[in-house]
């Protein structure tokens, strides 16, 4: 689903194959509104640009190179038109501020044919720490001050969205002088995300396997307490871990910025009760997997990701994704 300040659009389809309809949210009838369906197209097409992920064709099935939520976003984009071919043509990436999950945020820094006297600063990450670094939005052709009360209603929509169990994404972009760019040292690229222009939200629904429910069943029927660590937003995370029988449907997820504030006996205490945990960072996981280990648990981390590595490695028992797992997970 994509949201911008002109309305709500939801694009059918699943999986990696770029074949969908544009609907209006709420219906079944495509968008007719000009500056709707413009917003939507920009904010699609910098999810595009923000980008590390790759699609491909093989013999009738389409299959990705990459971050599967990313290639959500190159998916969404070629449903509405956007071509690999288009992107090629009228950008040329100079420069990356990479993802990291203490960010929470990553940019690339593009040159535009169209508009040659300047370069593009693109932008995607958290809609909220992404939201701290927006001055203004855009709707249609004007740009517009982004109000205290606007700011308001699109953390709104982010709590909407994930109450309907997607995951969401925020984009923004904003234009930068030639000299501004090559003037800025690599190690200070991230000074380049500010003063930004939001453009809109980006909502995946990433639903649970069918048989992850029974899995969390079988685990549970063995005297397993199956907990969830995520990077997504609390209100998803606890909505699927409802859905999937790991905690009940109204239990909250602690927060990493919560975990932050807490010494080892108060971290203790919550690692006994809650078995949600959202918008977390490495750190967190570590932690979690120790307190877990210092009172008396027997503990198996799963991870795919660079970033899991350093508690599949101190858990009881790592589990590295035989599928998605990078080989760094896998190592450890």
């Amino acid at each position: 689903t994509v949201v911008t300040p002109r309305g709500r659009v939801n694009l059918s389809g699943i999986g990696y194959a770029p074949e969908g309809e544009i609907v209006l949210a709420g219906g079944e009838e495509p968008p007719t509104d000009p500056v709707l369906l413009s917003d939507v197209r920009r904010t699609l097409l910098s999810g595009a640009l923000a980008n590390n992920s790759v699609l491909e064709e093989k013999e009738g099935v389409w299959t990705i190179q990459g971050d599967p939520t990313e290639a959500a976003l190159v998916v969404a984009a070629r449903k509405i038109g956007i071509t690999p071919e288009e992107l090629d043509q009228r950008f040329s990436r100079v420069g990356e501020v990479p993802f990291s999950s203490d960010r929470k945020l990553m940019s690339t820094v593009q040159t535009d044919e169209e508009i040659k006297d300047t370069l593009a600063v693109v932008s995607k990450g958290a809609p909220d720490v992404l939201l701290a670094r927006c001055t203004h939005e855009r709707c249609g052709d004007d740009i517009l001050p982004l109000t205290e009360a606007r700011r308001a209603e699109i953390l709104a929509t982010v709590e909407q969205l994930a109450a309907e169990a997607l995951r969401t994404l925020g984009v923004a972009y904003r234009r930068l002088a030639h000299e501004s760019y090559e003037a800025t040292p690599d190690a200070k690229l991230e000074t380049l995300e500010r003063e930004l222009i939001f453009e809109g939200i980006l909502g995946i629904i990433d639903p649970p396997r069918p048989e992850a429910k029974e899995a969390v069943a079988t685990a549970q029927g063995a005297g397993i307490r199956v907990m969830m660590i995520t990077g997504d937003h609390p209100v998803t995370a606890s909505t699927i871990a409802a859905e999937l029988g790991i905690v009940e449907p109204g239990d909250e997820a602690v927060r990493g910025a919560e975990l932050e504030k807490m010494d080892d006996s108060q971290l203790l205490d919550t690692v006994r009760r809650c078995s949600v945990y959202a918008r977390v960072s490495p750190e967190h996981k570590l932690r979690i997997v120790k307190a877990l280990k210092d009172d008396g648990q027997v503990v198996s981390m799963t991870g795919d990701g660079v970033n899991d590595a350093p508690a599949l490695k101190m858990a009881d028992i790592g589990v590295a994704m035989g599928i998605t797992g990078t080989d760094v997970s896998k190592e450890a």
